[in-house]
């Protein structure tokens, strides 16, 4: 990757912008400032403010992950197998065993996936998390045509029942009171009660037989009438069904045309819905907001992770070490004592001694800027072409700032746009740039908002993303280099729907009108639910419960759609960590080779700026052997800070994960 494009820089207008003059880093485009230390610097005690910072590779636009998760949007409940559960659950009774669970969709595909992702991600109030591994733009615009197909079928539904209701009104009254006694009558009990209550002495017999009289002699006389109403409902029914189930195939065919389009041999799927401005314009915001570099974080399970990056969240660690001048052997008996040595370092120097003294046995000064640019510039080498050994996936380098999840509800969700443009041409600025940059001059401690270096690997076409995050603190003579590793995992079973092809997208194609006769089926009960709901809600309205009931539940849902607290749609629908054997081994690997570099760089920055580095080789070994990948006979490969790798028997005392 060339260093001329993860730079970015503050805006000319800025008043911390540094006018270019001869002779200066800036006046190169992209390249790093070089902090020399000058006569007015030296005299008030600062140094020169940093106006770049690292910026993100564009996410991955039409990887696999993406179009999985855009594949969920449309997926729809397998009526055959449903039918198939049902059998299973009779042949469990019969023989006495377990019953089993009928499959549904769950969460994470079809329309409750849709509705999470609307009201959580596209219309929500705060501002999208920076999605790693995947792009927002194609999963929302499919996640806008699901909706909108859902709200079609509706209209399509309700208007095939208007209208069978219109030309049979007499057959769907009809079928409105069969459903009714069949409900009360036989589901509820009340028949039997009656029957039950009439047999218990003579007295009730006599006025349950009176009753039935007396409602055969009122019904009598429309007998003509019900039974056309009978006859009429069979045709009511026919034609009601017949009219549902040719909605849901079409529904379901177009479904399928959508998975199609989403199929690997689609180089470049739409990212826009049609004939959806509103939805469009929202969709362009969070596709620029997802790759501004803010990452909120919360504490989970006592462990501080960054939303977004992972629910595989490794605990923190890294070198504390004070610092300290390392001496140069300048004589023979400092040679005779450090003859055993393989470094040319001594040992540190004693307390009297001033470790800030003069050039060349003191430490040169240097600023946590520095340090994060070299370790940058060490990492990126990883991505590129390497001879002795095959370069990291998709390795992406950048700075980010790491704000609390009480913060980011406040932070502006939506980007300006740009001088003189009325309608597109949004201004991709990051809003909280420059407070990154003034961070990196003030005190580490005493703030909420820090800046980070992460190191992203994406592998397995998305399945698996790993991000460490390093932060460096210079106060009280004292560095802490701190990691923070998370790997985001792969996605669930329900929510991985991928495109069907030949004879596989045939046979979908010949059994989705079986699959509708088992939506107009569902559709039947829901709507008998539907109506007993709805007839016990007035009736206790008259009664004077329903407020209670029936509308503060709803209240209460509906005030808590968005709670303001940053979530992940890759992590809504992503396990708790890798399964798999061979991506638990890889995420592992990725870890280590991203701490042993920025550890191994670290060390070398130090010992080339006249630090003492053997309290930090050591903890930085320390924390690398605790992120391990088991293999045969408890054998553990771990990394080294000098990049080689070493093989040890795997301890009680060691730690995974750190």
């Amino acid at each position: 990757m060339s260093l001329l494009f993860w730079r970015a820089s503050v805006p000319s207008g800025s008043p911390h912008a540094i006018t270019a003059e001869p002779g200066h880093a800036e006046a190169v485009p992209g390249i790093p400032l070089q902090r020399v230390p000058g006569k007015d610097t030296e005299a008030d005690g600062r140094r020169s403010l940093r106006t770049t910072y690292a910026e993100r590779d564009e996410p991955p636009s039409t990887n696999k992950v993406t179009r999985l998760l855009a594949g969920a949007m449309h997926e729809r409940v397998n009526r055959i197998g449903q039918a198939r559960d049902l059998m299973g659950q009779w042949q469990d009774r019969v023989r006495g065993r377990k019953r089993r669970d009928i499959r549904h969709l769950g969460p994470f595909a079809g329309e409750e996936l849709v509705r999470w992702t609307l009201d959580n991600v596209l219309n929500a109030r705060k501002r999208s998390v920076p999605s790693f591994g995947f792009s927002l733009a194609l999963v929302l615009t499919h996640g806008v045509a699901a909706h909108r197909q859902r709200r079609l079928r509706g209209v399509f539904l309700a208007g095939v029942v208007g209208l069978v209701a219109v030309r049979h009104p007499w057959g769907a009254l009809a079928l409105v009171v069969m459903t009714l006694l069949h409900h009360y009558l036989l589901k509820a009990g009340l028949l039997r009660a009656t029957l039950r209550w009439g047999f218990s002495s003579l007295v009730p017999m006599l006025l349950v037989i009176a009753g039935g009289y007396l409602a055969w002699t009122r019904l009598q006389p429309h007998m003509p009438t019900l039974t056309f109403a009978l006859r009429d409902s069979v045709a009511t029914a026919v034609w009601t069904a017949l009219l549902l189930a040719v909605v849901y195939t079409v529904d379901r065919c177009t479904a399928l045309a959508y998975l199609a389009s989403l199929g690997p041999w689609r180089n470049s799927p739409a990212t826009r819905p049609r004939l959806a401005p509103r939805a469009a314009a929202r969709i362009a915001e969070c596709e620029v907001n997802e790759r501004w570099q803010s990452v909120p974080y919360r504490k989970e399970d006592r462990i501080n992770r960054f939303v977004g990056a992972g629910l595989d969240a490794w605990r923190a660690t890294g070198p504390r070490i004070q610092l300290t001048a390392a001496r140069r052997a300048d004589d023979a008996e400092d040679d005779k004592h450090d003859s055993e040595d393989l470094t040319r370092r001594s040992r540190p120097p004693s307390e009297v001694e001033d470790p800030w003294g003069k050039e060349g046995a003191g430490i040169r000064k240097f600023e946590a800027d520095e340090l994060l640019d070299k370790v940058r510039d060490e990492v990126e080498r990883l991505s590129g072409v390497l001879v002795e050994t095959h370069a990291l996936p998709n390795c992406d380098i950048f700075e980010t700032l790491a704000v609390p999840e009480s913060r980011w509800k406040k932070l502006p969700r939506k980007p300006s746009r740009k001088a003189g443009v009325m309608r597109k041409g949004l201004d991709g600025t990051w809003p909280e740039a420059r407070e990154m940059i003034e961070e990196g001059g003030r005190a580490p401690s005493g703030h909420h908002s820090r800046r980070y270096l992460a190191a992203q690997v994406v592998d397995w076409d998305g399945d698996i993303v790993v991000t460490v995050f390093a932060h460096a603190a210079l106060e009280g003579k004292t560095l802490h280099f701190v990691t923070r590793p998370h790997v985001l995992a792969p996605l669930k079973d329900e929510a991985r729907s991928e495109s069907a092809k030949g004879w596989e997208l045939a046979k979908k194609i010949l059994l989705t009108p079986v699959h509708a006769l088992g939506d107009t089926a569902a559709l039947a009960r829901r709507s008998h639910a539907g109506l007993v709901q709805a007839l016990d809600a007035i009736v206790n309205g008259l009664l004077g419960r329903s407020v209670q009931q029936q509308v503060a539940p709803v209240l209460d849902k509906t005030e808590q759609k968005d709670t303001g607290k940053p979530v992940g749609l890759r992590e809504h629908c992503a396990l708790d960590e890798p399964e798999d054997m061979h991506q638990v081994e890889d995420a592992a690997r990725h870890v280590s080779i991203l701490q042993s570099r920025m550890f191994s760089t670290v060390s070398a920055f130090l010992d080339d700026h006249g630090v003492y580095t053997g309290d930090f080789k050591r903890q930085a070994q320390e924390v690398v052997t605790q992120f391990f990948i088991s293999g045969d006979h408890n054998q553990v490969n771990t990394g080294t800070v000098h990049g080689d790798q070493t093989q040890s028997t795997k301890t009680d005392s060691a730690q995974q994960k750190g």
